[in-house]
């Protein structure tokens, strides 16, 4: 009843995926149970049989330590705990200092918690092991968004939009990719010349380029039967759609947007952290 509620509330409104949105009112992140479940098994597993507090690389179950303190640090951020994701990604690290994936989870972590210099430091670091490794590139894109580094952006979000995996990954980074464009005054974005999905999130792209109005975009999030899945897109709806509404200029509409994006507690997503970000920068600049 509660989405019905927000829906009827968000009929003809300007602000439609916002107001639907401000009917919505959640007190976890989706499958916290389960992450609950899983931090209660990871941890049991590491004081069982602790990884050593020095020269971990140099031990026969390197590797193994490694995992388990992975698999520890993306449950903590999954629930919120930053600064215990981090302890745990430095901690894997140690255990085997050239695994790429750690150094990008560490490198996004720290973005996560808008250490950004940190952050770079950690993606430079990453680059030494892989070059062109796309997660980190990934990292590095955002990294260029959020502090407003417009060139920049554009070309690691380009980079990023046509080395992803599959043509539903690449439609998230073209997002960004246009809003960057937007964000830096280009009229007219051009965007990565690929296949692209024709599922979720095309919609949102199709608004961002006014294919379709936000009312249509909302109805698709309504048409999404599971419930912990509808509120997964409408997070990443509320992110762009406060994007596009910032670079159209209307600041005070996009924040609303970004607090909206954050409420819903999509606390292991991109955009729940981007609109953190856009958030901690917003005050500085409003009225």
């Amino acid at each position: 009843m509660i989405w019905l509620a927000a829906l009827a509330v968000a009929a003809a409104s300007s602000t439609p995926l916002l107001d639907y949105a401000r009917g919505l009112q959640f007190d976890v992140p989706p499958h916290a149970d389960r992450y609950q479940r899983q931090l209660v098994r990871s941890t049991h597993e590491l004081e069982r049989q602790p990884a050593p507090d020095k020269d971990c690389a140099r031990t026969l179950g390197a590797r193994r330590f490694a995992a388990q303190l992975e698999e520890l640090g993306g449950t903590r951020d999954a629930l919120g705990d930053s600064a215990g994701a981090l302890e745990a990604f430095r901690s894997a690290l140690a255990c085997t200092p050239r695994a790429i994936e750690l150094h990008a989870s560490l490198a996004e972590e720290l973005l996560h918690e808008r250490r950004y210099a940190e952050a770079r430091a950690a993606v430079r670091r990453g680059q030494e092991v892989t070059h062109d490794d796309f997660r980190l590139g990934t990292v590095q894109a955002r990294l260029d968004f959020i502090e407003e580094h417009w060139s920049d952006a554009v070309s690691s979000l380009r980079w990023v939009a046509g080395a992803a995996r599959d043509n539903q990954q690449a439609l998230y980074w073209e997002c960004f990719l246009w809003l960057a464009q937007r964000r830096s005054g280009v009229p007219h974005p051009v965007l990565v010349d690929r296949t692209l999905g024709q599922g979720w999130p095309k919609p949102v792209l199709d608004t961002l380029q006014n294919a379709l109005t936000e009312a249509q975009l909302l109805d698709v999030v309504q048409s999404e039967g599971d419930v912990e899945r509808r509120r997964e897109i409408l997070t990443e709806a509320l992110y762009y759609i406060g994007e596009n509404r910032f670079a159209n200029g209307d600041r005070d509409s996009a924040r609303r947007y970004f607090a909206a994006t954050v409420n819903l507690k999509v606390l292991y997503f991109i955009e729940h952290h981007m609109a953190l970000a856009e958030l901690a920068k917003l005050p500085a600049v409003a009225h």
